[in-house]
């Protein structure tokens, strides 16, 4: 009779009750790690914000699977060690992690870390990892371990050499370090690794090792060469799209964006695989559009340049209206300051008086008063001049606003002007291309003898010419629309930036203002408090009703 089993021998961890990430763990891990004593209840007492959390350490909570962390849009470093994980997963979004510590956990294969671009630390350590893939873009990498896995072949190690500032790795217990030529490799494969297993390298020690595998290294050292020109290049061309983009003609330099749209283009690619002359039609075609936006690209660029002396001209002046502005508030509020010297001189000399008894509140009821309206008249003419300087840098900035707008629009205008003519060259050069192509693939119709080479595909549509014209006034239209939107991606770039600087600058100095106005009514209310509070000193010693009336009089 077969034994029946019971629910519980079906799951994978019967004895454990697993563990969810939900904003209840985050917070309670979150508390128990954190700040300790006062600063602790401190700490708990304003609460848990997720999304300001910079470390958050997850240890020992049965965890079977990695979510419910994209709202700690603030984490440095992250600990999921010590736990049920098997797949690393949904981490996309931590991509301020500094370091990230995933060991002694059940995880088979290293992904998804794609998007951690800023990850320096990494511990895989205690897992069941078997090979070193899929962690190309950490390029900050520094530290990082995989002691205690499944790699059996030492030599997989070498993949760490495209690290340039790894200086740490940590690789005991995997199978191959039983083999005893594997730290030797590892010593003098890993150049710029300076410590492994926590043991600084010797230079003999990578000497003795290269001598083992000078001929492996030698491959290691070729590959890695091309690698870095590769890289290299790569990243110049970044740089130069990215140069580019800022004069919005990215892609415009060179052949590129035409190949693109060949290979974007099915029905053209096909036809293209006649080859022959058509091909020669084609290299014409290239050589015409690459000539046509060498030009646009040039007047962009010396166009670009001009925008950035214009911006830097407007900011020069706004900067420089602003700096005489404050220059003459200060010099106006010096003046005030010092009239306010004697007023005030004067009004402690009539609370002398009254404190000593030597007059009383009625007999200084004019001083007073005269003191007051001089203070008031004082400060009303600080203000009045605050606010005409003010109201003057505003209008003054209003017009170059007004101007700077005018002058980027023109700017602008003149390079749209530039490009609908390079874009109407490019689409000449695509219509007498599609003739080409047409009169050249009719006079191949049906002729199976010229088509001998062709492919099946191909060859079906080139026994009839009602598809093959079809075909190529597919491809043509999807030329056409391919064009059309790589203009329109120009010349709406151009006018938002045009319009969002524009708008930032309308809307910054419209703040500015109303944050000056604000600053000197401020100013002056604190002026007229100080004033009051002086006045309202002798009232501590008078009834009420005295008190009722020097406030009526001020």
């Amino acid at each position: 009779m077969t034994e029946k089993k019971s629910l519980n021998s079906l799951i994978i961890h019967p004895d454990i009750e697993p563990g969810v990430i939900d904003n209840a763990m985050l917070t309670r891990c979150i508390l128990e790690y954190g700040p300790t004593e006062e600063a602790g209840r401190l700490f708990a007492e304003e609460g848990v914000h997720l999304d300001e959390a910079t470390i958050v350490r997850l240890e020992f909570q049965n965890i079977l699977r990695i979510d419910h962390l994209w709202m700690l849009k603030s984490l440095t470093k992250l600990t999921l060690a010590h736990n049920l994980i098997e797949k690393i997963e949904n981490l996309e979004l931590l991509t301020g992690l500094n370091e990230l510590d995933l060991s002694f956990n059940k995880i088979e294969k290293i992904e998804n870390l794609d998007a951690l671009v800023n990850l320096e630390v990494l511990t895989l350590f205690h897992n069941k990892i078997r090979k070193l893939e899929n962690l190309d873009t950490l390029t900050k990498l520094l530290v990082f371990s995989i002691g205690d896995n499944l790699i059996e072949d030492y030599k997989e190690m070498a993949y760490l050499r495209r690290f340039r500032f790894l200086r740490s790795v940590s690789f005991k217990g995997n199978p191959c370090c039983d083999d005893p030529m594997a730290y030797q490799f590892l010593k003098s494969a890993l150049t710029k690794v300076t410590y492994l297993d926590y043991k600084i390298i010797t230079e003999e020690e990578r000497e003795s090792g290269v001598a083992l595998f000078r001929g492996l290294l030698r491959r290691l050292d070729e590959t890695d060469e091309k690698a870095e020109k590769e890289r290299i290049a790569k990243e110049e061309y970044e740089a130069k799209v990215e140069f580019y983009a800022l004069s919005f003609v990215e892609y415009l330099s060179g052949p590129e964006l035409l190949d693109s749209m060949f290979e974007k283009d099915p029905d053209g690619s096909l036809l293209l695989k006649l080859g022959g002359e058509l091909l020669n039609f084609y290299e014409d075609y290239k050589e015409q559009y690459v000539e046509t936006m060498a030009g646009l690209v040039e007047y962009a660029q010396s166009a670009y340049n001009a925008r950035q002396v214009e911006v830097k001209l407007f900011r020069d002046l706004v900067d420089n209206a602003l700096a005489d502005s404050v220059s003459k508030s200060k010099e106006i509020v010096k003046k005030f300051e010092e009239k306010k010297v004697g007023l005030v001189n004067q009004m402690n000399e009539v609370i002398a008086k009254f404190m000593t008894k030597q007059a009383t509140l009625e007999e200084l009821e004019p001083n007073i008063v005269d003191l007051g309206e001089a203070f008031n008249d004082s400060l009303y003419e600080m203000w009045k001049n605050l606010m005409t300087i003010e109201m003057q840098l505003y209008e003054q900035c209003e017009e170059s606003r007004t101007q700077f707008a005018v002058n980027l629009t023109e700017m602008i205008t003149k390079l749209l002007e530039v490009s609908r003519g390079a874009f109407g060259s490019w689409r000449e050069s695509e219509l007498v291309w599609s003739t080409r192509q047409s009169d050249h693939l009719s006079k191949l119709v049906g002729n199976k003898v010229l088509l001998g080479d062709a492919t099946p595909e191909l060859f079906e549509v080139m026994m009839d010419r009602e598809t093959m014209m079809n075909l190529v006034a597919q491809s043509s239209d999807n030329h056409l629309r391919f064009i059309d939107a790589r203009e329109d991606l120009l010349m709406t770039r151009a006018n938002n930036w045009r319009d969002h600087l524009v708008t930032g600058t309308n809307d910054n100095e419209i703040k500015r203002n109303r944050d000056r106005i604000l600053e000197i009514n401020y100013f002056i209310d604190n002026q007229r408090e100080a004033w009051t509070d002086m006045q309202m000193s002798m009232t501590e010693a008078v009834d009420p009703e005295a008190a009722a009336l020097l406030g009526d009089d001020y």
